[in-house]
């Protein structure tokens, strides 16, 4: 190679439209997850330790998923419950359940990383 550092630089551009996918999510997006986690664990910790903690959850699940990837699968997850045909697209579509599966894994790991019980 005559100029490793252009192909160093070459490979590195090559990466930014990949690490441009992740970490999309919207501020409205991420106040709303950080609410509604506050809401679910309100009474268990102070309001400061839960914004911090849910603040943390959020970020580590921005890191993985898109924003579209993010509410198709938190949608499927929400609706994969209701009887009958109505849940049973969120419940047999194997998109929908791999997509089920990656946000269950991703969130459990960011509780346990941001340390909420």
């Amino acid at each position: 190679m005559k100029h490793p550092r252009l192909s160093l630089i070459a490979a590195g551009l090559l990466v930014l439209p990949a690490a441009g996918m992740a970490n999309d999510f919207s501020t409205v997006t991420r106040v709303q997850y950080v609410m509604d986690c506050i809401q679910v664990h309100e009474g268990k910790m102070n309001v400061y330790e839960a914004t911090h903690k849910c603040s943390c959850v959020v970020d580590k699940l921005a890191a993985v998923f898109t924003q579209r990837d993010f509410e198709d699968a938190d949608t499927g997850f929400q609706l994969r419950n209701m009887p009958g045909d109505k849940g049973g697209m969120f419940r047999d579509d194997d998109d929908v359940t791999s997509g089920i599966g990656l946000f269950k894994k991703t969130h459990a790991d960011a509780y346990a990383s941001c340390r909420i019980h």
